[in-house]
């Protein structure tokens, strides 16, 4: 019967490395297993902190970053957007009061999209004259901003250029109006009670002999327009007080055929020295 050798010291001195050297290795192991645990934590920690805070990961959808006004608005990675087809009342136009219910549709836009993703549509138009992008723009429930600010009585059908859905539009503001929603409510008598409330210049209009017409706005006038003139001369000027500041506004209307009416004291010393 084989006897079992006796181990010498460097055998045990051997067994002993290859146990420590084990040891070792294990537990090196161990630790780059919970290194690699730990960075992968942080990983996915941060991943899941950009998908929540940056919409870019989302093919074809923007984080909206605020909203400037009713139909404005500015969008992460795109810009400031201008809303396609719908015009809403103005809150910041540099040369308009404030008008009706522009807050309330400022708001409105707020609630729905401010801080949230939101899908890019285009039309043939990219840009508008003061480099804004044009879009549609759509909510995560597939629903479509521009038409909702339509649906819902907080703007108008934009029709001034052609879009591809002009005429669905023009449906929306129609059955809007029908229901007498914001904007419409009360047949407008609301908005015409707030405008009273407001130191606005109204336009002013006479009519003259032989189915003449006249136009006032402040200190001008424009004399002698025929009926069918009358609406188109409204809408520019509309346009023109609109557009134009007060110094550029009088160019404008002089070389329209406006004429510029007397001061109220000069006028009535005119009229002493006739009856004298």
């Amino acid at each position: 019967m084989k006897k079992n050798r006796p181990l010498i010291d460097d055998e045990i001195f051997s067994q002993k490395n290859f146990l420590t050297l084990t040891k070792g290795i294990l537990l090196s192991a161990s630790r780059l297993s919970l290194l690699l645990l730990l960075l992968l934590f942080f990983h996915f920690t941060s991943l899941w902190a950009f998908l929540n805070h940056n919409s870019d990961w989302r093919p074809g959808y923007h984080r909206v970053q605020r909203v400037v006004d009713g139909d404005t608005l500015d969008v992460e990675s795109v810009g400031e957007i201008r809303l396609i087809g719908v015009d809403t009342p103005e809150l910041y136009h540099p040369l308009k009061p404030v008008q009706y219910y522009a807050r309330e549709a400022s708001e409105f836009v707020r609630h729905l999209v401010d801080g949230r993703p939101v899908r890019i549509e285009y039309d043939q138009e990219r840009t508008d004259k003061y480099g804004r992008t044009l879009a549609y723009v759509y909510l995560e429930d597939g629903r479509c901003l521009n038409e909702e600010i339509i649906r819902q009585g907080y703007g108008f059908a934009y029709t001034r250029f052609p879009f591809k859905y002009l005429l669905r539009y023009q449906k929306l503001e129609a059955e809007a109006s029908a229901q007498g929603l914001g904007l419409w409510a009360n047949r407008g008598m609301d908005e015409f009670n707030w405008v009273l409330t407001q130191k606005t210049v109204p336009y002013e209009i006479y009519e003259l002999s032989n189915n003449w017409w006249a136009i006032r706005y402040k200190n001008y006038v424009r004399l002698r327009l025929k009926t069918e003139e009358l609406p188109k001369e409204l809408l520019n000027l509309r346009q023109w007080t609109n557009e134009f500041s007060d110094r550029d506004l009088e160019k404008v209307l002089l070389e329209n055929g406006w004429l510029r009416l007397p001061q109220e004291g000069k006028r009535n010393e005119k009229n002493v020295q006739k009856q004298s």
